[in-house]
């Protein structure tokens, strides 16, 4: 059966430097997991070391305030919208004057689903959300961006988009095999139904789904309603109950800002499969 619960249930570690962890998925959770989820609160002036392992691989993103990432000699500003990706063996510290809040996925053992992963490059990679491809989706109103892909880091060890869905909007009914599955809930208040029993959800809310579990999302609220969610490793199969309701996404041409997106995504399914231009 899915896990589902709210960070606010997670005990909160506070690590040297000040930071504030949140674990909400590890191998004690979820049996078997090679997943490290942390909801990470830097307060005004606290720091936090993010240490990758030379087998695994971490993936950061920004949810709120601002912050600075230092690796080495090389220092990088962040704002709400950047995310950024560490290879085996990298190496960073975050800072925050005034305060920020991230989510942090690490994936332990990496190599064994991606052996090609560079077991000595540090280097970190850096991008903006804000500028990448919206897509929509053909059969409802919902828009996706990709937040982690192989074209993006140069991995199949993990992948993941940001879905967004308006008011009244639902998915349609599938599972998965072969990989892990979880999301996050950014923000707005819906109804997953896993196995075709619904659960409520709101902001701070993680569902992780089992291999073959049932499920979609209906914003069934006035508000936009919006998650991440995130495959490990970055293949994997889906299973539609209707076939001919499988997602398919197409380009807007737009980004989230709705300016003009920084490159082109073309047409493709959601069936787990990669992509050369996602």
């Amino acid at each position: 059966m899915a896990e589902l619960f709210n960070h606010d249930s997670v005990k909160i570690d506070v690590l040297p430097g000040g930071a504030k962890r949140q674990r909400l998925i590890d191998n004690n959770r979820i049996n078997g997991s090679e997943c490290v989820f942390d909801r990470i609160t830097l307060e005004s002036n606290t720091t936090f070391d993010i240490n990758t392992a030379e087998t695994d691989i971490t993936w950061v993103q920004l949810l709120k305030g601002s912050a600075v990432l230092y690796s080495g000699e090389k220092e990088w500003v962040l704002a709400e919208s950047h995310v950024f990706f560490m290879g085996p063996g990298s190496r960073g510290k975050l800072s925050a004057s005034k305060g920020a809040i991230f989510i942090l996925l690490n994936i332990t053992n990496a190599l064994s689903f991606d052996p090609g992963i560079a077991t000595n490059n540090s280097e970190i990679q850096f991008f903006d959300l804000g500028s990448e491809p919206v897509l929509e989706s053909k059969h409802d109103e919902r828009t996706r961006v990709y937040i982690v892909t192989k074209k993006l880091f140069g991995t199949t060890a993990l992948a993941g988009e940001l879905v967004i869905f308006p008011a009244g909007s639902m998915s349609a009914n599938h599972h998965h095999t072969g990989a892990e599955h979880f999301q996050y809930i950014l923000r707005g208040e819906g109804t997953v139904f896993l196995n075709e029993t619904p659960h409520p959800l709101k902001s701070g809310d993680l569902v992780y789904k089992y291999d073959g579990e049932r499920h979609y999302c209906h914003n069934n609220g006035e508000e936009e309603f919006a998650f991440v969610e995130f495959f490990v490793p970055g293949k994997w199969e889906t299973v539609w109950a209707d076939p001919e309701r499988s997602c398919t996404w197409s380009p807007t041409g737009q980004n989230l800002r709705g300016g003009t997106a920084s490159r082109d995504i073309t047409a493709h399914t959601s069936d787990g499969t990669i992509y050369d231009d996602v």
